[in-house]
């Protein structure tokens, strides 16, 4: 039998908890976290996941783009830690598969850059799978009432990391909101319209830049 000092305090500082072990810790290796690489193990956590919550009587998620964005949810959101849940690139996918799960709430957290892509419909948005449409920024920019200037600075940005500095710059409002607005549409859709969602942007430093629907 292999046992671990302290095995009861330690597992619930790794992932343990998230995937329905708890009362020890599991071994894995030196972190105690499973980080799955291939799309079907991604996929196979996330759905694990989301069951975990369900088992656990909880009906609410916390869906995050990655840890920065987990880290940054858990100072505004107080939810049990099974609950947050590292999405990765595949919004779509987990937005239906908590439309499955009957998931009454998730809440969506995350940059810039991801939610470019999610307001457009794109389900899964690795950089190697899709790019920022810098002309449905400008749009959003023009609806929001950006000078030519600015909505021209937007067209020829490298990043969504360079427009969010562009719009903050310039005093844009209403930007942010309408990004997520539209992730809120998408996201909606993805989950049939089955899962209530609420889509909060940060910004790198922490700072809630737009929510929505709003409070």
């Amino acid at each position: 039998m292999i046992s671990v000092p302290k095995g009861k305090e330690l597992g619930p500082k790794t992932d343990n908890p998230r995937i329905g072990i708890i009362g020890g810790i599991s071994i894995l290796g030196t972190s105690g976290i499973v980080m799955p690489y291939s799309t079907a193990s991604f996929a196979a956590a996330i759905r694990q996941q989301i069951s975990v919550v369900v088992s656990m009587g909880d009906d609410t998620v916390v869906l995050t783009t990655g840890g920065r964005s987990e880290d940054y949810a858990r100072k505004i959101l107080e939810f049990p830690e099974h609950s947050y849940i590292q999405m990765g690139d595949f919004s779509g996918y987990t937005l239906s598969q908590c439309a499955k799960k009957d998931i009454k709430k998730a809440y969506v957290c995350g940059f810039i850059g991801k939610f470019a892509k999610m307001a457009t419909g794109v389900k899964q948005t690795h950089v190697k799978g899709s790019k920022v449409n810098m002309q449905f920024l400008s749009e959003i920019a023009k609806k929001c009432k950006a000078e030519q200037t600015i909505i021209k600075k937007i067209k020829n940005a490298n990043t969504a990391r360079n427009v969010q500095e562009i719009i903050l710059e310039n005093n844009i409002e209403g930007f942010f909101d309408e990004i997520c607005s539209q992730v809120y549409k998408q996201l909606t859709n993805h989950s049939e319209n089955k899962t209530p969602i609420e889509i909060i942007l940060f910004d790198f430093d922490g700072n809630v830049l737009a929510r929505y629907p709003k409070q």
